[in-house]
């Protein structure tokens, strides 16, 4: 190959290269607008964007081979999923009016109180769901609604707030679209980025219409397995300190080692976190009726009586272990309380 020849193709490899990358560049900056200027008066548009990202992330995309075809159906699955675990189990409200809410949050409502019929009140998440034969037939017509939602409202108003139509093939009402696969590589490749900015921007609208804690993290959830940060188990040491006989909190008995449990006196759905203020030990069977459901004024004071009583235990740690200074803050800022109340508005 002579030289000039060699140099033609490289510049022109070159060229290809630089057009495929500013590409890139704008069809993720039109995307990160959509999620920018989406509406606020529902999560729809952040729901189906964070579902694109999740559906072809299962997809091979490989070298080039044209347009790649995305069923809308899967999509409507993810954002049921997302639903569930938001509305079902962290109880969050979607849209500005609680008593109105979008219809696919009306829908996935009505699934998970047929599903706690006869069930324990605690919240599972979807993944953890076992629904019997006429739920599952249920769940399916919702995904077929929010299929149609997503044709005929959120995609086509989606794409022409982004410019995305110059980007995607799409006609209303189509069961799939075409997604160029530079476009598709795009997604891929700036995965992070764009969960991050839906996360972001699905947060700020929630906001507006919930006063529960830890918004940012409950809306994460979607992308954990684990739910809890660490095991109950670690924080047994402190526990016993404060109650050696290990007395079930809620009937007073003792406990046997076979029947010992961890509880949250608040649900976890609602504080999203593990805290020693909140934490006490409880027989199995006290903790399947409890679990999940608010508790009576009788066990608020209980606890922040027991509380009291732990710190007066662990005074002389709370300048060295974040767990005592944890439970101190917890007494000063009156959050057992506080919680509570809130957790009633909720």
């Amino acid at each position: 190959m002579q030289k000039q020849e060699f140099l033609s193709r490289w510049l022109e490899i070159i060229k290809k290269s630089s057009a495929l990358m500013i590409y890139k560049q704008n069809f993720i900056s039109s995307m990160l607008g959509a999620i920018r200027n989406c509406s606020p008066r529902h999560t729809y548009d952040t729901a189906w964007a964070r579902s694109v990202v999740d559906v072809l992330d299962g997809e091979n995309i490989g070298p080039d081979r044209g347009d790649l075809e995305i069923k809308i159906k899967p999509m409507a699955e993810k954002v049921i999923k997302y639903y569930w675990d938001q509305t079902a189990y962290f109880g969050l409200v979607q849209g500005p009016n609680p008593l109105k809410q979008p219809e696919l949050i009306r829908r996935v409502r009505d699934l998970t109180k047929d599903y706690h019929k006869g069930r324990p009140a605690e919240p599972v998440t979807f993944e953890k769901a076992s629904f019997n034969p006429f739920q599952k037939e249920k769940l399916e017509e919702h995904i077929d609604t929010a299929s149609e939602i997503l044709k005929n409202e959120v995609i086509p108003i989606y794409l022409h707030r982004g410019n995305g139509e110059q980007y995607v093939k799409y006609r209303k009402g189509e069961d799939y679209m075409l997604l160029p696969h530079a476009a598709a590589s795009a997604i891929k490749e700036n995965k992070i980025l764009i969960v991050e900015a839906v996360y972001y921007r699905w947060s700020q609208i929630l906001e507006n219409y919930n006063t529960s804690p830890r918004l940012n993290r409950k809306v994460r959830i979607i992308d954990t397995v684990e739910l809890r940060d660490r095991p109950l188990i670690s924080y047994k040491k402190y526990l016993d300190i404060e109650n050696p006989d290990h007395l079930c909190f809620y009937c007073g008995q003792p406990i046997t080692n076979e029947d010992l449990f961890i509880n949250h006196v608040l649900p976890w759905s609602y504080l999203c976190s593990d805290d020693i203020w909140n934490l006490v030990y409880t027989h199995k069977n006290c903790r399947s009726t409890i679990t999940g459901s608010l508790p009576s004024e009788f066990f608020v004071v209980r606890l922040e009586k027991r509380n009291r009583s732990l710190l007066e235990k662990l005074k002389s740690y709370v300048e060295t272990d974040m767990v005592a200074g944890a439970l101190q803050d917890s007494i000063n800022r009156g959050l057992v309380r506080k919680n509570w109340v809130h957790c009633q508005e909720k």
